[in-house]
C-alpha cells in the first residue's frame, strides 16, 4: 500500500465529472480519488450508475464533451496530467500505455469488419508495423487468449463468434500493445457464470504474464473477492470506502459496504442455515441535486442528524482501509 501511494501508475485526484441535460447538471462523478499501483489489480465496486463507467472512460476521455465535461480534478499517469491533453496526445496514449475492454462484447466489435482487422488495425497505428506484420500479431494475440485456430478465425466476423470469444477478441485487441494498464469494464457482465469465470482467469493470466496492472469495474462483490488486491467502493458518485481486499471482506466500515457484501450468497451456509439475501433499502439519491450530508444517510440504519447535516470526509480508519462515514 505504501508503494502504491508513493509512486502510483495512475493517480485519479479530486475528479469531479459533470453531464448536462435538459433539467440541469448531472454531477456523475464528485470528486473521486483512487490511486493504482505497477502490476496491481484494483476494483472499483459499486451499484448501476454510481460513477464507475464515467470514472473508467474519464481516464482515457472517451466521454462525449458536451454534453459531458472534466469540472475539476486531476488524472495523473505516470505524473503526467491527462485532463488538458488534446485528442491527438491522447490517441498515442490509448492502447499503447492504458487499455480498455468495454462491458458488452455483443456491440463492441465492428459487424463488417474481420476480428483480424480490427486487431491489426490498432497495431498499425501504435505500433506502426506493415499490413502482414500487424496480421501476425493478431493471430499471436488470438493464440494467447486461447481462440483455437487463430490462423483461421483471424478472418471470421464477430457474428461467427460467441459472447465469451468476443470478449477474448476484445481482450486480445485491448493487450495488442503490451499496455501497461488494464481498465476492464465489467467485463462479465453478459456472459453466464461458466464463461465469467473462464474471462476472470484469463485477466488474471494476462496480467501476470504481460506485468501489467488492472483496473476492473464491476458491481459484483463475487469478482471482487476472486481477482483484487485492493477495492474501491463507490456510491452515488463518490468514493465512500476502500481497503485491502481480505480487510474490506473482513471488517467493512461503511454500512454501504456492509450491505453489498450482506447481499451476496452463501454457498458454505446454504446447507446448515436458511435465511433471505438482505436487500438495501430505498434508491440511489438524484445527482442531479444531491442531498446535503452523507449521500447514504436515506438508505442507512445507523444515521443521524449528523449524518445528514455534514459530509463525511474519506479518512483512515485503519492502516490502508479508508471510509467516509462519522461511525
Amino acid at each position: 500500500m505504501n508503494a502504491v501511494a508513493a509512486d502510483p501508475l495512475l493517480a485519479i485526484r479530486d475528479l469531479k465529472v459533470h453531464f448536462s441535460t435538459d433539467d440541469g447538471m448531472v454531477r456523475a462523478v464528485d470528486g473521486v480519488n483512487i490511486e493504482v499501483g505497477r502490476g496491481e489489480t484494483v476494483c472499483v465496486v459499486g451499484e448501476s450508475g454510481c460513477g464507475k463507467t464515467v470514472t473508467a472512460m474519464t481516464v482515457l476521455k472517451l466521454i462525449a464533451m458536451p454534453p459531458g465535461r472534466i469540472a475539476g480534478g486531476q488524472i495523473l499517469w505516470q505524473g503526467r496530467d491527462l485532463v488538458p491533453l488534446k485528442t491527438e496526445a491522447m490517441r498515442s496514449i490509448r492502447a499503447k500505455e492504458i487499455a480498455i475492454v468495454f462491458q458488452e462484447p455483443m456491440t463492441s466489435l465492428n459487424p463488417v469488419y474481420t476480428v483480424g482487422d480490427q486487431i491489426a488495425e490498432v497495431v498499425r497505428q501504435q505500433e506502426k508495423l506493415g499490413k502482414r506484420a500487424a496480421m501476425d500479431r493478431a493471430i499471436e494475440m488470438l493464440r494467447l487468449v486461447h481462440i483455437p485456430n487463430p490462423q483461421r478465425r483471424v478472418h471470421d466476423y464477430p457474428h461467427q463468434f460467441s459472447g465469451g470469444m468476443r470478449q477474448r477478441v476484445m481482450i486480445a485487441m485491448a493487450l495488442s500493445c503490451n499496455p501497461k494498464l488494464l481498465i476492464a469494464d465489467e467485463p462479465t457482465t453478459a456472459l453466464d457464470v461458466t464463461i465469467q469465470a473462464q474471462i476472470l482467469d484469463l485477466l488474471a493470466e494476462m496480467k501476470e504474464r504481460l506485468g501489467m496492472a488492472v483496473m476492473l469495474i464491476t458491481h459484483a462483490m463475487g469478482v471482487v473477492a476472486e481477482v483484487a488486491q485492493r477495492v474501491v467502493v463507490m456510491y452515488a458518485g463518490k468514493v465512500v470506502e476502500e481497503a485491502p481486499v481480505r480487510e474490506l471482506f473482513g471488517n467493512p466500515r461503511h454500512p454501504y459496504t456492509q450491505g453489498l457484501i450482506r447481499s451476496i450468497p452463501r454457498l458454505d451456509l446454504a446447507a446448515t442455515e436458511h435465511h433471505r439475501l438482505e436487500a438495501i433499502p430505498g434508491t440511489v439519491p438524484s445527482l442531479l441535486n444531491p442531498p446535503p450530508g452523507c449521500r447514504f444517510a436515506a438508505r442507512c440504519r445507523y444515521a443521524t442528524d449528523e449524518c445528514r447535516a455534514a459530509e463525511p470526509p474519506l479518512r483512515e480508519v485503519a492502516p490502508g482501509h479508508k471510509a467516509a462515514c462519522i461511525l
